[in-house]
């Protein structure tokens, strides 16, 4: 039995024990494992772990919430349907696991997501991710499966220790600039379906570009196939159009309510236009079909889909046989097969991926839902939104899904829809289920071109020019991560290139970082220099040459400089470095007979420095310093421009120049 003493220790965090509290434990039981279980409450561990917004919204769930849920979810499920289809070919998959990936995400952040318009499920991005990735043409379809696990493994810890702020170092020029270049990849990866090229074309941009132009002007193409794409891509492109017009009808007339007939044809011309994709693949399987019923094989079309739910299993470790590039459906057993077994050797084969596969997850969920939050007036946490995505992708991987995250498309469609709660979801994923178990018979009869139309169609959407000018006209700088983030995408891959531009952004802060703005101003044979912001190891060194430079400055003119005073009062921390630095300068410029003084440091900063500096000259606010100094307005002949000492009486923002 325990004392009462110890029982009242029960239930709170080990770190929260005092000291005496601490000893008792291990004298008369000893820090065990029940002692740590015992500390993580639940009160406790929603600290650290994200909660289930759910228990927020649903006792608020009216019948109104319900009927916007059904609208919506229903609309979502009949896009998703023909794009998971199209996406998964993206992917090197058979299709049917484009469907695999769409329902189980749904259900799972109606628990655990925060953002009401967010739909999760495959996208085009994340697919073309997994063809660079796990490669089906090698690995077969296990390899992707497992990968949806790994990702979700690796985003559930980032979660766990907070890292959905790693997103700041993302900046929006380099999320356009790799969406715009993916974009791109995808859509050249699709113009061989226009045109019915059924011979392998390499995955790379540029190899794709060649082969795909060499098979159109030297190879076999289709004619029907070419009628096809192209009609659907421009009945698509109108329809897309036509629902901007519809939506500014509704826009416009806002204020006045319109006769019930009229309504009903705007929501019924709105919902047509939104389900183009599913209405487009229905027409064009009619016609298919049709024409197989004549034994005219004008067409070249999906193929035969696996029927039924997927089996409910653990994710295989393992691979398993091909996936033909061409057909999408695994290649016979006289293929070459790649034994790979273990975690240890798919890791090696995911290489970079398993760390740049979690990331542009997050990075497409995350920019999808702060976007939609901030346009509905609602707040999102990443780190929610990143143990959301981690729960998704876990689940989905028993159910044969590739990884998934959110998708704008269809996230928007949700939002317009009048969405109320992530509870449409359930009606997506009914959607879905219901097609796997029904019609997947039916789907084998979709043309190809049809659906690399969908996909040219959405996509292109991603190409964003227009920031280039936007960028142009106000900081020419944020162009060099576009660019790295645009070219690197297109020419390295989708997982080198967005990396290689976030380094390249991380560089750009950490060069902004080293070089501190500062203020001066001359008065006498005195300089007071302010720092405005902080100083830390990176930018002490660029402190100490402004300094050097001030006394060079005034050597070279012949003027006498007898003290620098440093106003501390925009400086919150310093580190050691900035302690030696110190130290040092204060050393050199002894030596020149000129003090080092120090004002308006806050107590932080003071202690650090008058711990690790003897003898320092530290004054509460500047005009003690100029009295201790004996401050004169001397005429110091100084010019106005001198490249540092400009001005004698005023205060000037700038930045020294590099070569100081």
């Amino acid at each position: 039995m325990y004392s009462r003493r110890d029982r009242l220790s029960r239930g709170r965090p080990l770190s929260l024990l005092n000291d005496e509290q601490m000893s008792f434990s291990r004298e008369n039981r000893g820090l065990t494992l029940a002692t740590v279980r015992q500390s993580l409450t639940l009160k406790n561990v929603k600290e650290w772990l994200p909660g289930f917004p759910i228990v927020r919204w649903l006792p608020k769930y009216s019948m109104y919430d319900l009927q916007s849920d059904f609208t919506a979810g229903l609309t979502v499920g009949l896009m998703v349907v023909p794009q998971a289809i199209a996406y998964a070919g993206i992917a090197g998959l058979p299709h049917e696991y484009g469907l695999y990936s769409s329902f189980m995400g749904c259900l799972a952040y109606l628990f655990v997501g925060s953002a009401k318009d967010v739909t999760l499920g495959p996208t085009a991005i994340m697919s073309l991710m997994v063809n660079r990735v796990a490669d089906p043409s090698t690995y077969g379809v296990n390899y992707a499966v497992t990968l949806s696990l790994i990702c979700g493994v690796v985003q559930l810890l980032m979660s766990m220790f907070r890292l959905g702020a790693m997103m700041s170092f993302i900046s929006a020029p380099v999320i356009s600039g790799f969406t715009s270049a993916a974009a791109i990849t995808i859509a050249m990866g699709q113009v061989k379906h226009i045109f019915g090229v059924k011979k392998h074309v390499p995955r790379p941009f540029i190899g794709a570009v060649n082969g795909t132009f060499y098979e159109v002007f030297h190879g076999d193409i289709r004619g029907g196939d070419i009628i096809m794409g192209l009609s659907c891509m421009i009945i698509v492109m109108a329809l897309k159009h036509f629902k901007t017009v519809v939506m500014k009808w509704d826009e416009n007339d806002k204020e006045v309510l319109k006769p019930r007939h009229v309504r009903f044809a705007r929501k019924f011309l709105w919902f047509i236009t939104t389900g183009r994709n599913a209405l487009l693949v229905s027409a064009a399987a009619l016609i298919a079909y049709a024409l197989q019923a004549k034994n005219k094989d004008y067409l070249t079309l999906a193929g035969q889909m696996k029927k039924g739910l997927p089996s409910a299993s653990a994710p295989p470790f393992s691979s398993s046989p091909p996936i033909n590039s061409t057909t999408l459906q695994p290649c016979d057993t006289n293929c070459n097969l790649a034994n790979r077994t273990g975690l240890s050797e798919m890791l090696s084969d995911f290489d970079v991926g398993v760390i740049s596969v979690p990331l542009i997850g997050l990075l497409e969920l995350v920019a999808i839902a702060q976007a939609f939050a901030r346009q509905n007036n609602y707040i999102i946490d990443p780190n929610q939104e990143l143990f959301a995505i981690g729960v998704a992708n876990i689940l989905s991987s028993f159910f044969s899904s590739y990884p998934v995250t959110g998708s704008f498309s269809r996230t928007a469609v949700n939002a317009q829809s009048g969405v109320r709660t992530p509870a449409a979801g359930i009606v997506t994923a009914a959607i879905v289920l219901l097609a796997l178990g029904v019609l997947t018979p039916v789907f084998r009869f979709i043309p190809m071109a049809a659906l690399s139309a969908i996909i040219i169609t959405a996509v292109l959407g991603m190409v964003n020019l227009r920031i280039v000018a936007v960028l142009w006209r106000v900081k020419v700088a944020d162009l060099i991560p576009l660019a790295v983030a645009f070219f690197g995408t297109l020419f390295l891959g989708i997982e080198y290139g967005v990396l290689l531009a976030v380094v390249i952004n991380i560089m750009y802060l950490l060069y902004l970082q080293s070089r501190p703005h500062f203020s001066w101003k001359a008065v006498g044979d005195v300089v007071v220099l302010r720092l405005h912001g902080g100083l830390d190891f990176p930018s002490v060194t660029f402190l100490r040459q402004i300094i050097r430079g001030i006394e060079a400055d005034a050597s070279k003119e012949r003027v006498s400089l007898s003290a620098v005073v440093v106003d501390w009062s925009c400086v919150m921390d310093v580190d050691y470095t900035v302690v030696l630095t110190l130290q040092d300068l204060c050393d050199e410029l002894k030596r020149s007979d000129i003090s080092l003084v120090h004002a308006c440091l806050e107590p932080p900063v003071q202690k650090v420095l008058t711990t690790g500096i003897p003898n320092l000259q530290i004054y509460p606010t500047i005009e003690d310093a100029q009295s201790q100094l004996h401050i004169v307005n001397l005429s110091t002949g100084l010019r106005e421009t001198q490249p540092l000492l400009r001005s004698a009486n005023t205060m000037e923002s700038t930045r020294v120049d590099d070569d100081l």
